[in-house]
């Protein structure tokens, strides 16, 4: 979750009092991209695959933040990795880190007995059992007893099954963060897709689902989730702004707090919102700052802070991945070649334009939203679904192709970066010929029993019992 500060009282009563938060951050901060990485663990020492407790994930975020690694912990069974700060230009760099950090996680999770598990969704997982072993935060425990009354039942799994792949960008400027957030946003039904993970099953159900389940789960927060209405309303960085801190002063909160930091939750009678907030006197930063945190839309703006944790400026998260084992570095990749400018960057508004696309939100909302339902709802398809329209015809294109065109732009961008080679030809495989994780576990998994053998089967396994000694596990 999020985290903001309690005690700004400083008051906001109308969006121009806002203004001022969006102003351009230090130049010394801008530029820069970052990644955050939902790593979902199971423990398999009972003989299935079952939510680790609580004690045991905060023994394991304990342990890495001694050794000065940015470890958080989501509510139940996830374990979240941030990296540093880097410029584009650093990739290489970045991506080695990635990689050699989340190994030690992986490692810490394996020393505590957990395993690592290559889905967004653990399928064997039930609401149920999440509840019973999130974390112990008392602001966790009211966003999701919030959340029960104020959203759409399967809203909730959100939090609690899910798992992503975050990166982070620092914008100089509200120009620049919407040019980025229209390229984020045309890549984002190509990133879903390329970086999907689901194994078709979810909550230790039979039923096979052909879609992708957390994309489609943010819809339950109505315009709080999937596309921004203020994007799509915008054409300038200014209107942008201007719109999103009018979508702020609407985000249906899940509390908030009073005057002594005290939070009070949400309910059906007595929904919150920070407009709502302002006849009690409750209008605060920090207050903006937690209904702005409530907004999940695909692109995100968030706050961008400096190494003391200050609130120096906005910073944009693209959301889109599924977490997976390499689907960090795919979307580090996928979304570093795309969003940030750059010829690569040029190139992508090019193409675009052969797809239908003309880079205004207003005129392209139809095709955007189109493109991204599709992709959801792919029935079986994956990544041979429509994307865009022939701006000549109007006939539909497709997202195969599309892939294809961008994996020209990516294999070009990345053609002086020899220490790349391997994990950005992983990422063209995909793009050319549409074997996403998920289309592969398709294959592989006829069954709900499939997908948990396949967890099994990476679980540690115990070792022989010494004489005298028991039936000890060790991982």
């Amino acid at each position: 979750m999020t985290d903001v500060q309690k005690t700004n009282t400083r008051k906001i009563t109308t969006p121009e009092d806002a203004l001022g938060l969006y102003a351009p951050p230090p130049a010394a901060y801008t530029g820069k991209m970052g990644i955050e990485v939902e790593i979902p663990l199971i423990d398999t020492r009972t003989g299935a695959p079952a939510v680790p407790s609580p004690d045991v994930m905060q023994k394991i975020q304990s342990a890495l933040q001694a050794k000065g690694y940015d470890a958080q912990l989501e509510p139940a069974g996830v374990l979240e990795y941030a990296s540093p700060a880097a410029t584009p230009a650093e990739i290489a760099k970045l991506v080695s880190r990635i990689k050699n950090d989340l190994d030690v996680f992986t490692s810490a999770a394996a020393a505590e007995g957990l395993t690592r598990v290559p889905f967004s969704i653990v399928p064997t997982t039930t609401e149920e059992e999440a509840l019973s072993r999130t974390v112990s935060r008392p602001r966790l425990q009211v966003s999701i007893g919030a959340m029960k009354e104020i959203f759409p039942p399967d809203t909730l799994r959100l939090p609690l099954l899910t798992a992503a792949v975050q990166t982070s960008f620092s914008p100089k400027d509200a120009d620049e963060m919407f040019d980025m957030a229209t390229r984020a946003y045309l890549l984002t039904p190509l990133l879903m897709a390329a970086c999907n993970t689901f194994s078709g099953y979810v909550v230790n159900e039979e039923a096979r689902k052909n879609e992708i389940p957390r994309a489609k789960y943010y819809l339950g927060y109505g315009r709080a989730g999937g596309l921004s209405e203020a994007f799509l309303k915008a054409t300038n960085g200014a209107e942008f702004i201007q719109n999103h801190i009018r979508e702020v002063f609407q985000a249906p909160m899940h509390f908030a707090y009073d005057l002594d930091g005290n939070l009070f939750p949400a309910s059906k009678e007595k929904p919150i919102t920070f407009e709502g907030l302002i006849a009690q006197g409750l209008n605060t930063q920090s207050n903006y700052e937690l209904a702005e945190s409530f907004l999940y839309n695909d692109i995100k703006i968030c706050n961008l802070r400096n190494e003391k944790g200050e609130v120096i400026g906005k910073r944009m998260e693209v959301r889109g991945a599924d977490s997976g084992l390499d689907q960090p570095v795919m979307a580090a990749l996928l979304t570093t070649a795309i969003v940030p400018k750059g010829a690569a960057a040029d190139a992508f508004d090019a193409l675009v334009k052969q797809y239908g696309f003309t880079g205004c939100p207003k005129e392209d909302a139809p095709l955007l939203q189109a493109a991204r339902d599709a992709v959801i709802n792919h029935n079986g398809k994956f990544m041979d679904v429509p994307f865009g329209k022939d701006p000549q015809t109007g006939a539909p294109r497709c997202l195969r192709a599309f892939a294809a065109d961008v994996a020209g732009i990516v294999a070009q961008r990345f053609e002086s970066e020899p220490k790349l080679a391997a994990d950005v030809s992983r990422l063209l495989d995909v793009l050319l010929t549409g074997n996403c994780d998920a289309k592969v576990f398709a294959a592989q998994f006829r069954s709900l029993s499939d997908a948990k053998d396949y967890m099994m089967s990476a679980a540690p396994q115990p070792a022989p019992a010494a004489k005298g000694k028991g039936n000890r596990l060790s991982p």
